[in-house]
């Protein structure tokens, strides 16, 4: 999006999806994302009539990833446009854009710091499995590192031995490691993810909205049948199914469910979700 002209003091905008919310609300309560005091503006609207537009998909960034890279796009003065994670932009600004985005992926890996020699490594011929056991035992290890939009892992030189360690026991699996669902085809784990944080939003709005318990219920049921999604840990993914299935079940209507539990509970993932969306 272009900032256009905001003539309406007091307000911002979620850049994502539009909404828009008094000046004092700090993020979207839909997509988890930062405001911005730029109103958004619509995807016919970026370039001329007969201008080319390219769209690039960013559903494996985190909001605030994105917000970063919106931040940089709007101050460059380049014309675009958000549909949820997909950014359109004009053909003709492809290259100013490439550079942008090359920045936002430096600058979204909070937990290296840059002024260190790092190194990647590429994941892409790791299976399900070994992925789920590299991210658990860096955590246990304590280990930095950070993944860029094409999951490549960035860590630090100086760790390299252990983190090569690391990598030639990954078909070894761990004695408590979690067991995931078959998989589901055709399911893509970060439209599931938005559609979870959601129905927990409308739930947490209105613990009544049938239609908030409907979705809460049948995304939760797809939850539980995925396996582990790419780049997310064991840990990580265990809490999105516990709680949702937790949630489900109470709401439809588990002995010794209490409207208090619920409330607590429906919170509870909201706030998880906004996390990883």
């Amino acid at each position: 999006m272009t900032s256009t002209t905001n003539d309406n003091d007091g307000l911002v905008w979620c850049f994502q999806c539009g909404n828009e919310y008094d000046e004092d609300v700090a993020e979207c309560t839909e997509c988890g994302v930062p405001t911005t005091k730029d109103a958004p503006i619509d995807v016919l609207a970026v370039g001329d009539a007969d201008d080319d537009q390219l769209a690039y998909e960013f559903h494996e960034w985190t909001g605030q990833g994105r917000s970063t890279l919106d931040g940089m796009l709007t101050r460059s003065g380049i014309d675009h446009a958000w549909q949820g994670a997909t950014l359109i932009i004009r053909e003709a600004d492809e290259e100013a854009v490439d550079e942008a985005v090359a920045e936002a992926e430096v600058v979204a890996m909070p937990t290296l710091d840059l002024s260190q020699p790092t190194m990647v490594y590429e994941l892409a011929e790791l299976s399900d499995d070994q992925h789920a056991r590299l991210l658990r035992r860096l955590g246990e290890d304590g280990l930095s590192h950070a993944f860029d939009k094409n999951g490549d892992l960035f860590v630090y030189e100086k760790d390299e031995d252990i983190i090569d360690e690391i990598f030639g026991g990954l078909d070894e699996a761990d004695a408590d490691e979690r067991e995931f669902g078959p998989g589901v085809t055709g399911v893509d784990p970060v439209n599931i993810m938005s559609d979870l944080f959601v129905a927990a939003g409308r739930l947490r709005k209105n613990p009544n909205d049938s239609k908030g318990v409907l979705e809460l219920v049948e995304t939760a049921s797809i939850v539980e049948q995925m396996t582990l999604p790419y780049g997310l840990g064991a840990d990580v993914w265990g809490s999105v199914v516990d709680q949702s299935l937790d949630l489900s079940d109470a709401l439809s209507g588990a002995e010794g469910s209490e409207d208090a539990d619920i409330e607590e509970m429906t919170i509870e993932l909201h706030d998880f979700m906004r996390r990883l969306v």
